[in-house]
């Protein structure tokens, strides 16, 4: 591989001047975009705000569900979470957001007060916050109990037969979707975990015939199919919520599990779906995000083509590889 590969930049140097100067433009474009949007700063606007109420209260959601936790654990993090909070709803008012944070805070101060650790100053916290914003309701917050035996009897199902069960669908009976599946898949989506449950990833939904051609008119992978789609996603990731370098590449792996659970979502109604993969250049890329109004801020993880499977049909093998290619079990450490 590597001879053949110096074969070719030796016989055709411009050509590999060109795609890598191509390469470079687009590495580019998507740096651009993590470091206008990311608030590696500090927070700058109200998303980024947003995610960092949300990163304070997980860390204090967090601990409440450890074993063991330390009494007065994290009071940084709520000092800093009440500040935040109350610069919030100064300067954007109420919102699901500040509801989860007032209701953390509260969560907090009772679970400590329960323990018999030190609960007075931010039960003090929380109680400004909510004297000086009556209109902001108590929503869940904190931890709660579950059990083993609970959890077991929701979720008995042969999991492995489900996902036999699921094929990339390429043929489809043009019947509409009803909209009721498309949320219930949503829902099944939000479940997936997400970093710091910041819950980034946005779904743009298409079912109209002619707005599901408008999409796909920017992929290259649904000839033979797409125009007997019900329905087409749009799932991206808002860059705003990432505060390090080290999570750069973050949105990829919370919008990918997402986007999975999106499919698999999807499947669970009984409607068929096929990924379109969004491996795609910045111009391809500049031409979905004016096409659906995706914001600067956003970065398209991936399409997904669904709707109702036909009775009978036919999908590709796709064999999967044995699993002793896939499963290392205890590999040697150094």
């Amino acid at each position: 591989m590597s001879s053949a590969r110096a074969s070719v930049r030796t016989a055709s140097p411009v050509r590999w001047l060109a795609s890598t100067w191509e390469l470079l433009r687009n590495f580019a474009y998507d740096f651009r975009r993590f470091r206008k949007a990311s608030f590696l700063d500090g927070p700058q606007d109200r998303e980024n705000r947003r995610a960092e109420i949300h990163i304070l209260a997980h860390m204090l959601e967090y601990g409440m569900s450890l074993s063991d936790p330390r009494l007065g654990f994290g009071m940084d993090k709520v000092r800093l979470l009440a500040a935040e909070t109350g610069r919030y709803l100064a300067e954007h008012g109420n919102d699901a957001t500040t509801e989860m944070a007032i209701s953390v805070l509260e969560a907090y101060a009772q679970f400590n007060a329960d323990r018999g650790g030190e609960s007075a100053e931010a039960a003090a916290l929380a109680a400004a916050l909510r004297r000086s914003n009556p209109e902001v309701s108590e929503v869940p917050a904190g931890s709660e109990p579950v059990t083993a035996a609970a959890i077991r009897q929701q979720a008995t199902m042969d999991f492995v037969a489900f996902m036999e069960a699921r094929h990339s669908v390429r043929q489809y009976d043009r019947r509409p979707v009803d909209m009721r599946s498309v949320h219930r898949a949503v829902r099944a989506a939000q479940q997936s975990p997400s970093s710091c449950n910041r819950q980034t990833c946005k779904v743009y939904c298409f079912t109209e015939r002619d707005s599901i051609a408008k999409v796909l008119a920017h992929h290259n992978g649904n000839r033979g199919f797409g125009d007997q789609l019900g329905g087409v996603f749009v799932v991206a990731v808002d860059l705003s919520h990432w505060n390090t370098v080290g999570e750069r590449n973050q949105g990829w792996v919370d919008g990918g599990m997402f986007a999975m659970t999106l499919a698999l979502g999807l499947h669970a109604e009984g409607l068929g779906a096929c990924m379109l993969n969004w491996s795609a250049d910045r111009v391809q890329d500049k031409g979905l995000r004016a096409c659906v109004g995706i914001p600067d801020n956003e970065i398209v993880i991936t399409l997904i083509g669904f709707g109702h499977m036909r009775d009978d049909f036919r999908v590709p093998v796709s064999r999967r590889k044995p699993l002793e290619l896939v499963l290392r079990h205890e590999p040697g450490l150094s």
